[in-house]
């Protein structure tokens, strides 16, 4: 495992590297994995051990704000989608010194980030895996509903308390199952580890995004995941969202909530690697 910090905009991104067991020198292009908003690079650890078994190396970081990433240096900063799509891109060329991946993997945020990524730099991914997304375009809803978030996060930092954090992942995995129960306080610390500026600074950039003509430009393989317990991206909506793309795979994972790859790991797992061929 090889960490790193990578300053990209005045983002001091924190990076982990990952490489098959018993690989020093493996030089096939990564996977790269971008995680959920108020979640962290962790979200990933179950996945990232599959892949790595499965001989992949992996790239994962955390978001602005989250985790080990600070908020911008800028207190008045602000970032675009393809902002944060070309951060990503220059992090794989920073940490591999070239920029193709086999794959990007994304999760809620993550996963209209994967397919942006996909637009952007069609001859530097093959495959794209988008799971949970909220849209190909920024949800009217979504403007009212990161402003209350914000709203209870603020008094939250001031009363010393929780709610947004356990409210995030009771929505994330829904159900009574002892599953449910287990990966509910797993993910806890991981929220917990987003600060008050990150969680504004990438919210903002969840409100004003539009990709809805630029699907003809992805090019990589395609594969939308959904679970059938989301409540923040519905299976339906993911189902017609995979028409759109040429020749894309579509799956809805039964049991699972927004957060399929720590939700039911096992079962995203063989997908995932199924999928990867």
């Amino acid at each position: 495992m090889t960490e790193r910090t990578i300053n990209i905009d005045g983002i001091q991104y924190y990076t982990l590297q990952e490489k098959p067991p018993g690989s020093q020198h493996h030089t096939d292009p990564p996977v790269l994995l971008c995680h959920a908003l108020m979640s962290n690079l962790h979200m990933w650890d179950s996945t990232v051990k599959a892949l790595n078994r499965a001989g992949y190396t992996t790239i994962r970081f955390d978001h602005l704000g989250h985790n080990k990433t600070p908020p911008p240096e800028d207190k008045n900063a602000s970032f675009h989608m393809d902002d944060i799509a070309r951060h990503m891109h220059e992090l794989v060329a920073s940490v591999t010194g070239q920029p193709k991946v086999k794959a990007v993997i994304g999760c809620s945020i993550g996963g209209v980030l994967a397919l942006r990524y996909a637009m952007l730099y069609p001859k530097d991914v093959e495959d794209i895996i988008s799971i949970a997304a909220p849209g190909i375009s920024a949800p009217e809803k979504a403007h009212n509903l990161w402003s209350e978030r914000i709203v209870q996060f603020e008094k939250d930092v001031k009363d010393g308390s929780n709610v947004l954090c356990r409210q995030t992942v009771e929505r994330w995995f829904p159900g009574s199952r002892p599953r449910d129960v287990d990966v509910r306080e797993r993910a806890l610390p991981l929220v917990k580890t987003c600060s008050l500026r990150g969680y504004k600074t990438l919210a903002d950039t969840i409100r004003d995004y539009d990709y809805g003509g630029d699907l003809g430009k992805v090019e990589a393989r395609t594969l939308i995941v959904a679970g059938s317990e989301d409540g923040a991206a519905s299976p339906e909506g993911l189902k017609e969202l995979s028409g759109t793309i040429a020749g894309a795979e579509y799956v809805c994972m039964d049991g699972a909530g927004h957060l399929p790859p720590m939700h039911m790991p096992e079962e995203f797992e063989e997908l995932m690697l199924r999928f990867l061929g």
